[in-house]
Order: structure tokens, then sequence, then C-alpha cells
């Protein structure tokens, strides 16, 4: 597995080269802000984990396994940065930061997590990361058009207002989560949910946010 310094170098060729094309070793250098010769020891050690194909004085390009390996960990801190800023109410600058440090340290498993629950998907285009199990392509529908008695998962939350989604999650609205739809009170009123040993109602514009995979 490559260590963060090795994902950062990464990170800076998939930038530079956009997963397709050739990178200069003095572009990279400027780039990072380090020594040709520091980019050229690095160099050597990726093409030897093929992570990136380089020759001498012509520049290096990323090899399938590394291209793969730099757009996951670039999902990661579009999604841990997304995540901080609308659930954890960072500023942008804090959340850059970090997310330049989990970016490293944050299991696939966790950023699709973490994606289903900001939406990244709405942002950039988590597919590396998350695959077939990306957010474009979950399945299920609004919890607002489930019947009485229906139950299932929260697949995914969906919404581009940070306070609606903060709002959600304080009460418990998390995918993974099994909830069952009780009643109606109105047409247009409030729905009473089951999640757990308790009822909550939710009104229909944030019920509309919440996507459910329904239990056959």
């Amino acid at each position: 597995m490559a260590s963060g310094n090795r994902e950062d170098y990464l990170l800076r060729i998939l930038r530079l080269t956009n997963g397709d094309g050739i990178a200069k070793t003095t572009d990279i250098a400027a780039l990072m802000n380090v020594s040709a010769a520091s980019v050229t020891e690095m160099l050597r050690i990726l093409a030897n984990d093929e992570l990136i194909t380089y020759k001498k004085y012509k520049g290096v390009s990323l090899t399938p396994e590394g291209l793969a390996m730099a757009k996951r960990i670039r999902d990661k801190h579009q999604i841990a940065e997304r995540f901080l800023m609308d659930v954890l109410d960072k500023d942008q600058g804090d959340a850059h930061e970090e997310a330049c440090k989990m970016e490293h340290i944050l299991s696939d498993e966790s950023a699709r997590r973490m994606c289903r629950i900001v939406g990244a998907a709405e942002m950039s285009d988590c597919e590396a990361l998350c695959g077939s199990e990306c957010i474009k392509k979950a399945s299920g529908i609004q919890l607002n058009k489930i019947s009485a008695g229906m139950a299932g998962k929260i697949s995914h939350l969906k919404c581009d207002d940070a306070e609606k989604i903060r709002k959600l999650i304080s009460i418990g609205f998390v995918p993974g989560r099994t909830i069952s739809m009780v009643n109606r009170t109105t047409s247009n009123g409030p729905i009473i949910f089951r999640m757990g040993e308790s009822n909550i109602a939710l009104d229909q514009e944030l019920a509309s946010l919440v996507f459910v995979n329904v239990d056959q």
C-alpha cells in the first residue's frame, strides 16, 4: 500500500495529466515545492510499484492501477471535505486541511458511508471510489412516497442544503438504519415513522430528501 507521501505524488500527477497524458518532472517539483532530485527518487519508487510509467527526460504517466488509486484518494478528499463542511460545519479552509490528512487514512467503506450522507456525487464524480454503490446508481424511493406499514433501510440522503442534512442526521435519519412508516397525519402534514423504539414525525419536504430501500 502506498504511503501518504506516495499518494500525494499520485494526486499531483493526476492533477497535471487529468489521468491521460504525460507530466514533466519539473512541473511535479514546482507543484509540490520540492527539488527535482526528490521527485526523481519518488518516481523511481512509484515505477517499481507499477503505479506509474516513468522514462527519464520524457516524463511520467499513471498506470491503470496508479490512476485508480489516485482517483480513489481524490474522491476521499472531496467527500471528507464536504462532510466536514456540511455535517460538522467547518469552514472551507479548515475542512480542506483536515481532508488532506483524512484522505490517506479513511477506509473506502467509511468514505462511501459519508458519501451517502452528504450526497457527494452531486458535487463530483465519486464512481472511482463508490463503484456500483455510487449514490447516482443507488436504488430506493423517497421516504414521503412509501405507504403505511412499509419498512426498509435508509439508502442515502440527497440535498444541497447542509442545514437540512444536519437536521436529518440529528434526529436519526442516517443511511443504513431500518425505518417503517406508521401513518400520515393529513395529506400534506407530517408523516410518522418508526425507528428503533421511537416514533418520529417528519414533514413532507424533509422526508422527500431521504431515500429508502423498501423490504420486499
